[in-house]
């Protein structure tokens, strides 16, 4: 005697559209910089034009600086990689 088992599937149908929409989405954006393909490959002259600006992380910068003073300023340790580093807010 043979017994079959059957299962609901974990995605609905909507889940799946969901997900495939995404798919569409994020093929459609420059792995760059992450704004639309289409714009950021157009023809040079007669596309869009773009400006860069700069800012700082300053919770990275944090980041790095603790990382760098847990060195003492010498050669990082070979197990460096393997440190856990966690951020917090102060205030």
């Amino acid at each position: 005697m043979r017994s079959v088992t059957s299962r609901e599937s974990e995605w609905t149908e909507q889940d799946r559209a969901e997900i495939l929409a995404l798919g569409l989405y994020r093929s459609q954006l420059c792995p760059l910089h992450g704004g639309p393909l289409e714009e950021c490959t157009s023809h040079e002259e007669t596309g869009a034009q773009f400006e860069a600006s700069r800012s700082t992380c300053r919770a990275q910068l944090a980041l790095i600086e603790a990382q760098r003073a847990a060195d003492d300023g010498k050669k990082p340790s070979p197990y460096a990689g393997a440190r856990l580093w966690t951020l917090r807010k102060r205030g």
